[in-house]
């Protein structure tokens, strides 16, 4: 998970400081830069996506509890549960979210020239990695850090 850490936070940053350099471009020069807003959605999708595995990982998804079990193995079979439908969640948004992404392969972006592919890429790639997040988060130790 360090990895999709440093790869949204990078993307994050780089999303902030195209963001400044096209307003100082556009309001201050009167000049400005075609391509940053495309580029700018671009690594917005891919640090959204990239949050989901980190968040599940971390045990910080959002959990609507609305039933409460007095039987502590009940309670166990219904966390389970819920992990399982999330797993199945997560594959169908795999499957899904990959032929979306292979469809558009044969398009191009209109200002950075690159296949729409690689803006649908992190729903598949995520929702992948989701499900390992899923299935491991209660196996794996905790180191603290970026885990």
């Amino acid at each position: 998970m360090a990895v999709c850490k440093v790869t949204m936070f990078a993307a994050f940053v780089a999303m902030m400081v195209l963001t400044l350099f096209q307003v100082v471009n556009r309001y201050w020069f009167g000049l400005p830069i075609f391509w940053t807003e495309e580029l700018i959605v671009f690594l917005l999708v891919w640090s959204a996506m990239l949050g989901l595995p980190v968040q599940l990982w971390e045990h910080q998804d959002i959990v609507v509890d609305f039933l409460n079990l007095p039987n502590e193995t009940l309670e166990k079979v219904k966390q389970w549960s819920a992990t399982i439908a999330s797993i199945v969640f997560c594959a169908v948004l795999a499957w899904t979210g990959w032929q979306f992404a292979i469809r558009g392969w044969a398009v191009i972006s209109p200002t950075l020239s690159i296949s729409r592919f690689w803006f649908f890429l992190p729903i598949s790639l995520c929702a992948a990695l989701s499900i390992l997040a899923l299935a491991l988060r209660d196996k794996a130790p905790s180191a603290g850090g970026f885990d």
